[in-house]
């Protein structure tokens, strides 16, 4: 696929460039994202994200909803430009084709108020059945998954993580802190039967992956974002949305 270029020669007429196509998880809600209608997006974190990199390109965000199972995928075979926070260490065989990290993500581990687990160290996970998102990458208890240390109990959403912990069918969860955060935006009663970890689970430096196949080139984004990075536009948006520094 030809990249998109600036016209060579002023006589001719100026070429529209492509919208950015930026696909997004159905399982993320906010403060990522926040969807209203099928398949809609309304707001959120990376909508605007989206939207401010595109804008730094001159053009058009373009936002869909894929399921988290073929976020690789779509995006490596061409069907969207780019999907942010995400981290090659989640998303192994994509190779080069990640922009500079744009903010962390900071996991935490959540158990039940009432059954507080006090999170030190790995270790404290053993023999523990915790519940995670479908999908989602945990390279630090991959061991203990497999040999059965630790049982994975998988979910397709943050509300039904919470909800097998609320009826005992779970020890703990492991979640970011932005859909903690969403979480508790939605079920505001809900926060006092939960307790967080004071340690992070994780911190992650998330980044945008760009399609090898997209008019797109990786270096025009990284540009797009060095300079929201570089004017702290995505520093004002993160705090905006309420997001961790990770720090």
């Amino acid at each position: 696929m030809a990249l998109y270029a600036l016209p060579l020669h002023a006589a001719e007429p100026a070429v529209r460039p492509p919208p950015l196509r930026m696909a997004h998880t159905e399982a993320m809600a906010y403060p990522l994202l926040t969807v209203s209608g099928p398949n809609k997006l309304s707001g959120g974190f990376l909508k605007e994200l989206g939207d401010l990199i595109a804008a730094e390109l001159g053009t058009t965000a373009q936002h869909q909803l894929v399921s988290r199972r073929r976020m690789q995928a779509t995006v490596m075979g061409g069907g969207a430009d780019i999907a942010c926070y995400f981290s090659p260490l989640w998303l192994p065989g994509t190779g080069d084709n990640w922009t500079v990290a744009v903010v962390p993500q900071v996991e935490r581990v959540v158990s039940l108020s009432a059954a507080p687990l006090n999170y030190e160290s790995d270790q404290d996970l053993q023999g523990r059945r915790i519940a995670v998102l479908l999908g989602y990458q945990f390279p630090q208890l991959q061991a203990a998954f497999e040999t059965g240390l630790v049982t994975r109990l998988d979910e397709s959403q943050v509300d039904l993580l919470f909800r097998r912990l609320r009826l005992g069918m779970a020890d703990a969860l492991i979640t970011s802190e932005v859909e903690i955060a969403g979480y508790f935006k939605r079920y505001p009663q809900e926060r006092e039967r939960f307790h967080i970890s004071s340690r992070s689970f994780s911190i992650t430096d998330t980044q945008c992956l760009v399609s090898p196949a997209s008019a797109w080139r990786l270096a025009s984004i990284n540009e797009a974002l060095q300079r929201l990075i570089k004017s702290g536009t995505v520093a004002r948006l993160a705090q905006r949305y309420g997001m961790s520094s990770g720090r």
